[in-house]
């Protein structure tokens, strides 16, 4: 029988190619528009902390993870290769990366979302301007986070590298600008630049000028699905990619899993656990508390949420401090479940890299109520814990605006786990429903490459042929109650431990 290839120009482009730059990894995956995944790699790699409070990475590093993710991916799957008809990345947010007028890195280091080295300027700027003042406007408080007070460092601490500033891109808008060469992002990550005016969805030139900054270093401003530019001949030698793929904005990795996940339309809400736990409720428009933080999502919808910035990261440090990364996530998950519910008295606390918004942001982590006969599983329960009870806090702050949601969706990794969800769901007390498919961002991301691409007609199509949900884990009664003791506990003992962090911070440094 005779054998013919079919040319390129015969082949059907239905896939996706997905991007994640997350905080602890880059990953990459081939889609199919009903969600399924075909193709799948990933680059681990650390945050670099030089000193208490401060958190770094390098975006060269982003760029050479990404590369390595897509050729293996094309390698592993050949066949995909012509059929990618849209690439679409998502990432982590507030990672500030600084370019000159000839596209080079200005320093091959970025402040990321959880450093808090800028504190000392929003301390100035509230101090000055008050902290609800601007936020009708920017639909944000404060916070260290916000690119525009990481900035504000910079020009302190780096005088001389100032000038050569150009433009101000944030990790996934990094690697789009690596792969096609625009400097655009979306409107999800110019929503906490703490520079855009939330009614126009501009860049506020008053905040512009109130920080020392022009509009034009700040990247263009586009729809997550909007194509805003193809894959460069350059990129296609550095990742192994067909030269003219088009390239969509992309968004951030929040909005991404919350869209993967199904939570797009006002009254959803959601607890999505990576590095972080992010408690959101979707709404029509930004909610105005001076300790909720809000978002534009993917979809032309906001999400008012509140952030615990070490929440699947303090599993990750309990398995490297507790285990020296010598058991896996699935062992650490094992050895809590073997423990009784509240550890036998053990609390913690999860502050291990402070807090975004609170009267006090440089809040520590600690164990409270250690006795002898604890073991590492206690410990282990204790995180877990502890991560909800935080989480119930921040959830009670989104409650103070009148959000009172009537079930949670989970996403992220901390989805995966049924132990961690029926704590969280007594803590809540709320039911909690998980997707099927649990890489919510990945999906998220590729629902949005699509509309831009055309395979799906719009955000609610996408999210009908690729998300699915799971069973739903309803609140134990008897857990519920006992959590809510704990929860009181956890709060007194986080409200007299407030007085002492500064103290704290003054012996950190060690003896002179």
């Amino acid at each position: 029988m005779a054998r013919f290839k079919t040319s390129p120009e015969s082949v059907m482009k239905d896939k996706i190619l997905t991007i994640d730059v997350g905080t602890g990894s880059t990953r990459a995956a081939i889609l199919c528009v009903d969600g399924t995944m075909v193709g799948f790699a990933q680059r681990e790699y650390e945050q670099t902390t030089p000193r208490a409070g401060w958190s770094e990475q390098a975006p060269s590093l982003w760029w050479r993870a990404a590369c390595e993710c897509i050729r293996e991916v094309l390698y592993r799957y050949p066949e995909m290769v012509t059929q990618i008809a849209v690439i679409g990345a998502c990432g982590q947010m507030h990672g500030t990366v600084l370019l000159d007028d000839c596209g080079e890195l200005v320093e091959d280091r970025a402040l990321l979302w959880n450093d808090k080295r800028s504190q000392p300027q929003v301390d100035a700027f509230t101090a000055r301007e008050g902290r609800e003042k601007w936020l009708a406007h920017l639909n944000n408080p404060p916070a260290a986070a916000w690119p525009a007070f990481k900035l504000a460092w910079w020009r302190e601490h780096h005088p001389e590298r100032w000038p050569q500033l150009a433009k101000v891109l944030m990790p996934k808008d990094y690697i789009n600008f690596m792969l096609t060469g625009a400097l655009a992002t979306d409107y999800s990550e110019a929503s906490c630049y703490f520079l855009m005016d939330s009614e126009t969805r501009n860049w506020s030139s008053q905040a512009c000028e109130t920080f020392g900054l022009r509009v034009d270093q700040l990247p263009d401003l586009k729809l997550s699905s909007d194509i805003i530019g193809q894959v460069t001949p350059r990129a296609s030698d550095t990742t192994g990619l067909p030269v003219g793929i088009p390239v969509v904005a992309g968004t951030s990795d929040m909005a991404a899993s919350l869209l993967g996940s199904g939570v797009y339309e006002p009254g959803m809400a959601s607890d999505s656990t990576g590095t972080s736990t992010l408690i959101t409720v979707v709404s029509p428009r930004p909610l105005r508390h001076p300790l909720v933080n809000n978002l534009h999502l993917a979809n032309a919808a906001w999400g008012g949420f509140t952030i615990l910035d070490a929440g699947g990261d303090a599993v990750r440090w309990a398995r490297l401090a507790l285990a020296d990364n010598q058991i896996t996530h699935p062992q650490l998950l094992q050895e809590a479940a073997a423990v009784p519910a509240g550890a036998e008295g053990l609390l913690f606390l999860p502050y291990l890299t402070g807090e975004r918004l609170a009267e006090h942001t440089n809040s520590r982590a600690q164990f409270f109520g250690l006795q002898r006969k604890h073991r590492r599983g206690h410990l282990f329960r204790a995180v877990l814990e502890g991560v909800a009870f935080a989480s119930w806090r921040n959830l009670r702050q989104l409650q103070a605006c009148g959000q009172y949601p009537q079930q949670m969706i989970a996403s992220g990794g901390g989805a995966r786990s049924p132990l961690w969800l029926e704590i969280k769901a007594a803590a809540y007390n709320l039911p909690i429903l998980s997707t099927r498919n649990q890489e919510n961002g990945v999906t998220g991301c590729g629902i949005i490459a699509g509309v831009g691409a055309g395979l799906y007609a719009d955000f609610a199509s996408g999210v009908r042929q690729t998300v699915q949900f799971d069973k739903l884990i309803s609140p134990d009664p008897r857990l519920r109650d006992y959590y809510h003791a704990c929860s009181e506990l956890f709060d007194t003992l986080y409200r007299q431990s407030a007085a002492l962090y500064d103290r704290l911070d003054a012996l950190s440094a060690g003896p002179d």
